[in-house]
C-alpha cells in the first residue's frame, strides 16, 4: 500500500486529506471502519464488493465506491480478479454533496491519474483541491446518462474515422476508463467500439469507391495505411474485394 498524507490546509469547500493506491491480494478485506471524512476509491482493474447498511454492492474496473462520514463500511477484493484501486480522502462544505450519489458510480479516471502524477509536488494540496473541484463539476454539473457517452463515441468516430483511432484514446478524451466505456458501448449498441469504427470506415469506403477513388486512395481516406489490410476488412464485411465491388458499380 502506498499513501500520501497531505498538509491539512483547512480549505473551506473541498479540502484534500490523503491519497493512496494498492494492488490488493485475492479476498483482501478492509473494515468494518468508520470515517469522519469522505473517501472515494476508484477501481482501475479487477473487481470486488462493498458492504454497508446490510447491502452488498459489486464494483468493477472503471467504477468507484464512496464512503461517507459515520458510515460503517467493509470492502473485499474478488478472489479471482482482485481489484487495484486508488483513493482520495477529503472534507469541506462541498463534500456533503457527495452523499447524494449512489454507493457505486462511474468515475472520471483522468482525475485520479492527475492526482497520482502530482506526487510530492510543492503546494500539491492546492493542485489536488483543483482536481477535486474538477471532479465536483463532472459529477454535479449536469446529469450525463449512458446514452450521452454512446453518442459521444459515435460522433467522435464519425468525425475522425480517417485518422488512427484507439479505444483508449477515445476513453481518455471522455475522462472515462477504457474498460468501462467499452462495456457500456457494447451493452447499449450490441457491438464493440472497434466494430463500430470498422462499420463507419467500410461505409465511407463504399462512398469513396463510388466517387471514383482507387482502392489505395479509398483505404487511405478511411484510415487504413495498409491497402491490403483494408481489402481484407472490406471483403470480410461485404463478401467481395473492394476492386471487384468498384468494378461492379461502374
Amino acid at each position: 500500500m502506498n499513501e500520501f498524507i497531505y498538509v491539512n490546509r483547512h480549505f473551506k469547500d473541498l479540502n484534500p486529506l490523503f491519497f493512496g493506491f494498492e494492488d490488493c491480494m485475492p479476498g483482501h478485506s478492509f473494515g468494518p471502519y468508520i470515517r469522519n471524512y469522505t473517501l472515494i476509491h476508484y477501481v482501475s482493474a479487477g473487481k470486488g464488493t462493498v458492504y454497508k447498511y446490510g447491502n452488498a454492492y459489486p464494483v468493477h474496473a472503471g467504477e468507484a465506491f464512496l464512503i461517507h462520514p459515520d458510515e460503517i463500511v467493509t470492502y473485499t477484493a474478488d478472489i479471482q480478479e482482485p481489484w487495484r484501486y486508488q483513493w482520495i480522502a477529503f472534507d469541506g462544505e462541498l463534500s456533503k454533496k457527495f452523499a447524494e450519489l449512489p454507493p457505486v458510480i462511474q468515475f472520471p479516471a483522468g482525475i485520479i491519474r492527475e492526482i497520482l502524477l502530482l506526487g510530492d509536488t510543492p503546494m500539491r494540496e492546492y493542485l489536488v483541491a483543483g482536481q477535486l473541484f474538477h471532479l465536483y463539476a463532472e459529477l454535479f454539473g449536469g446529469k450525463k446518462g449512458h446514452n450521452h457517452y454512446v453518442r459521444r463515441v459515435k460522433d467522435h468516430i464519425r468525425a475522425l474515422y480517417m485518422q488512427p483511432l484507439r479505444v483508449e484514446e477515445i476513453a481518455d478524451k471522455m475522462n472515462l476508463d477504457r474498460r468501462y466505456l467499452s462495456r457500456l458501448f457494447k451493452e447499449k449498441t450490441g457491438q464493440t467500439i472497434q466494430d463500430y469504427l470498422i462499420s463507419v470506415r467500410m461505409e465511407e469506403a463504399q462512398h469513396r469507391l463510388e466517387q471514383g477513388f482507387s482502392v489505395e486512395e479509398a483505404a487511405h481516406l478511411c484510415g487504413y495505411e495498409d491497402s491490403s489490410n483494408f481489402s481484407k476488412m472490406f471483403k470480410r464485411r461485404f463478401g467481395i474485394s473492394p476492386a471487384y465491388w468498384k468494378a461492379e458499380k461502374q
